[in-house]
This record gives structure tokens, C-alpha cells and sequence, in this order.
């Protein structure tokens, strides 16, 4: 329960702080920054969201962010800006509300793209991430657009979330940060009630087109000794140092195992809104995606070789929740 801007585990009497408005249950950091750094860059952030705006803010988080290169800062920094659109089509995929606001997790919800399509359309949502950098820029996107929404900043692997609590989970691009997919898969398992859905989203090691995370060719089919070499050659350093690339296939096997049954393995949908909402050659890019997706045989070829996926899962009723690790 909060206590003096801090919540206090009754279990244990640890103390967990409340920090630019967010509370912290982390026990430790991602591996990028230690806690305190963390924290004093979420908090430079934060200050500098009081008079800027949710898009200054993002460009500011990549200007102080020594370890991704200018040319991927930009198109990172597009990325994000363009969340939301990305959110109203991962929202979408969910089967439609049976009359009530099913609650909504976002898991890993960084800049809150899918935070904020789901307050904006009136749903109950919440987001986690162990980034409080992030959910500092999250909470400036929700206050600019006069939402508002639960974001606690905690490792999914020990989430502080009552089990079974969310009807819906989004999970979009994920998995490739997390150390354990395993682990994570059955951490979220034990979050979505019986009966409920997951949709997840992300980069394909295999595809055949550049590997987003990176910008690079072929870095997924690499032994990671030459990738790490191959990438620090092109990038400066090995911007891919704690990647858990996934593959359709693999991250399915996973999803099994933690106890979902997965309905959907298909390349990432890519809404007409966000097509719209681009220009120039990316544009051009996204029309003709949509244009393969639309045709059974290259869809299929483009789960295996593309650069995105998609799957929607759910939980079966009346199997037991999996144990977090």
C-alpha cells in the first residue's frame, strides 16, 4: 500500500519508491543501465517533459541515449511516434467485447502506443515496463492527450499484478528483450484470466529483409561471435548485445509450452490508417506490404521471410495459471 510517495510489501517490508509519479517494484534493472542511472535518466526525462512535448521529449530521450546511432535514433524515433496507430490494430485483433470493458494489460508497453489507443477508446488499461525511462515518456503521451491510465514500472518475470487479472494482453516487441522467453511467457500466462487473449507482436530473425531492431541484412542467420563483430563493424558497437531474437515458429513453441493455445501465427497486420499516416518511400513500402499480405501464398511466404509477425493466442478455460519463475 502506498506509504509517504512509497509502497511497502507487507510480506517482507520492503519498500518500493514512487518515482516522477510511477511506482517502482523493480529488483533489478534491464541489463542497459544500473537502477540508479535509470532512475536519474527518467528523471532528466521527466523534468524536461514539464515544458516540452510528448514528441520533443522522445527526440530529447534519443539525443541523451549514447548507444544507438543518429540514422536508427530517427527511424526509432518515427517508430515510436507512430504507436498509437500500431496500437488501434493490435487492439482490433481482439475479438469484440461481450458487453463489458474487458481489462487491458500492455506488457513491455514502452512510449504507451497501445496505452493510449486503449484509454482513448474508453477501455481499462494498464501498463508495465521495466524501463522507467519509458513510462516517463508514456505518461507525457497520455497527459498531452488528456488520458489517463495505471503504468507501474516492474520486470515481468516478477510482475506486482494479482493473477488472472486481465481479459486482454498486448505484448509488442517484446520477447526479444527479455533474457528467458520461457519465463516470460508463463509470467503473462498467469496474468490473463481463463478464457483470455494475447496478441504479440515481433521482429523475425529470419527475414530476409533488413532485421529491424538493427537495420541490418541477414544479422538473424549469424553465429552471434560474427554477428556481434558484423554489427559493431557497421554500427560502432553491438546495438544487438542483449537480443533474444525470435522466430514465428519459436516464439509459438514457447506460448505452447507456458499454456496458450496459439489462433493466429500471421505476418504483423499493417492498418490502412498507418499507411496514410506515412509518406514518401515508406509509404510506398507499407502499400505494397499490404498488398502481399492480401494474397494467401505470399502471406505465407512472408511469415517465414519477413520482418514482423503476429500471434493471438488465449488461455483455456480451466487450465491452471502457470507459475512465474
Amino acid at each position: 500500500m502506498p506509504e509517504d510517495e512509497s509502497y511497502v510489501c507487507k510480506g517482507c517490508d520492503m519498500r518500493f519508491p514512487v518515482l516522477c509519479g510511477i511506482p517502482d517494484f523493480r529488483l533489478s534493472s534491464d541489463r542497459y543501465l544500473t537502477i540508479a542511472e535509470e532512475r536519474a535518466k527518467a528523471t532528466r526525462l521527466h523534468v524536461y517533459a514539464q515544458t516540452h512535448s510528448f514528441a520533443e521529449t522522445v527526440a530529447e530521450y534519443y539525443r541523451i541515449t549514447d548507444d544507438v546511432p543518429p540514422p536508427m535514433a530517427t527511424r526509432f524515433a518515427d517508430y515510436v511516434l507512430a504507436g498509437e496507430a500500431r496500437g488501434r490494430s493490435m487492439l482490433d485483433s481482439f475479438p469484440p467485447a461481450d458487453g463489458n470493458r474487458p481489462a487491458v494489460l500492455d506488457v513491455g508497453c514502452g512510449a504507451g502506443g497501445v496505452v493510449v489507443a486503449a484509454a482513448r477508446a474508453g477501455q481499462s488499461v494498464s501498463g508495465i515496463d521495466i524501463a522507467l525511462r519509458w513510462l516517463v515518456i508514456a505518461q507525457k503521451h497520455l497527459s498531452e492527450e488528456g488520458l489517463s491510465a495505471e503504468l507501474v514500472c516492474a520486470d515481468i518475470a516478477n510482475p506486482p499484478l494479482p493473477d488472472a487479472a486481465f481479459e486482454r494482453i498486448v505484448a509488442a516487441d517484446l520477447f526479444e528483450h527479455l533474457p528467458d522467453t520461457g519465463a516470460g511467457a508463463r509470467a503473462i500466462s498467469s496474468l490473463l484470466a481463463p478464457g483470455g487473449c494475447l496478441h504479440v507482436t515481433g521482429a523475425n530473425r529470419f527475414t530476409l529483409a533488413p532485421y529491424p531492431p538493427a537495420g541490418l541484412w541477414g544479422v538473424g542467420f549469424l553465429p552471434a561471435a560474427i554477428r556481434r563483430r558484423y554489427v559493431v563493424w557497421r554500427r560502432g558497437l553491438d546495438t544487438l548485445r542483449f537480443q533474444n531474437m525470435q522466430s514465428p515458429a519459436g516464439l509459438g513453441r514457447a506460448l505452447t509450452k507456458a499454456g496458450f493455445e496459439c489462433t493466429r501465427i500471421a505476418p504483423m497486420t499493417v492498418s490502412v490508417d498507418r499507411v496514410r499516416a506515412s509518406e514518401g518511400a515508406k509509404r510506398i513500402a507499407l502499400t505494397l506490404y499490404r498488398l502481399l499480405c492480401s494474397n494467401a501464398l505470399t502471406r505465407k511466404a512472408l511469415l517465414h521471410i519477413g520482418p514482423v509477425f503476429e500471434i493471438t493466442a488465449r488461455r483455456t478455460p480451466g487450465m491452471p495459471s502457470s507459475k512465474r519463475t
